[in-house]
């Protein structure tokens, strides 16, 4: 059986702060994930953890590289990820080992030491550090892992092409005809959207609807009509 985390460590809302990033709400909702996905990986599961701001237009699973520790979103709008470069914890696949425990433990820890941050900004920080030091290795697109990791390697990590994992930065430029994309421009190319930078439920809503990228129908049933009942009384 699969333990829940306590209620206590995740301060569930419905407060529409909890939407708004930077809120107090929104950096707990944020840092609980963390503790979550923490627990999985400690059963013995990969994880593939997405936000609920997403837009998935394929099952992205096929299209994830897993011969590395983590595979994960990047806000800097290029795949060349270069040190101070901004990790996105809103998509990522981490595999279960002791260096991604190792990895979700050292950002817990800093959350407690530095409240008000919500859980991208810490786990951005560990990583970055653990890069600078040698403890993470970045594997660039089309560049091969060079071994076998076990767990004495170093934890390795690769970032999600910008187009076809898009963040809200880039498919805004995108939509907006402000960029052209890498590739054809075909929808098909295009795996997931993210509608990061964008602050409130409202205007992500927005943003998917006007981009055909909402399939959430949300009128009402209709309830059902009986057929008329005859009145004997009335024969």
């Amino acid at each position: 059986m699969i333990p829940s985390v306590p209620g206590s460590s995740v301060h569930s809302s419905s407060s529409p702060n909890a939407a708004n990033y930077g809120s107090a709400e929104f950096n707990t909702i944020s840092i609980a994930k963390i503790t979550a996905i923490r627990k999985v990986l400690e059963l013995g599961y990969n994880v593939l953890f997405s936000d609920v701001d997403i837009a998935w237009n394929k099952n992205p699973v096929p299209f994830l590289p897993t011969d590395v520790d983590l595979v994960i979103q990047s806000n800097s709008g290029s795949n060349l990820f270069e040190i101070g470069s901004e990790a996105n914890t809103g998509f990522y696949f981490l595999k279960s080992n002791s260096r991604s425990t190792t990895l979700l433990n050292e950002t817990l820890h800093r959350t407690r030491g530095g409240p008000g941050l919500d859980d991208q900004i810490h786990f951005g920080n560990v990583l970055r550090e653990w890069r600078v030091s040698g403890k993470a290795m970045f594997i660039m697109e089309g560049q091969t892992a060079p071994w076998v990791y076990n767990n004495d390697r170093p934890f390795t990590f690769r970032v999600l092409h910008p187009y076809r994992f898009q963040t809200g930065q880039v498919a805004q430029a995108l939509f907006g005809k402000q960029v052209e994309s890498p590739y054809d421009g075909k929808e098909q190319d295009i795996i997931l959207v993210h509608a990061n930078y964008m602050i409130g439920h409202t205007s992500k809503v927005n943003f998917f609807k006007s981009h055909g990228l909402w399939n959430v129908n949300h009128r009402p049933k209709r309830a059902k009509k009986h057929p008329a009942r005859l009145d004997s009384t009335r024969l």
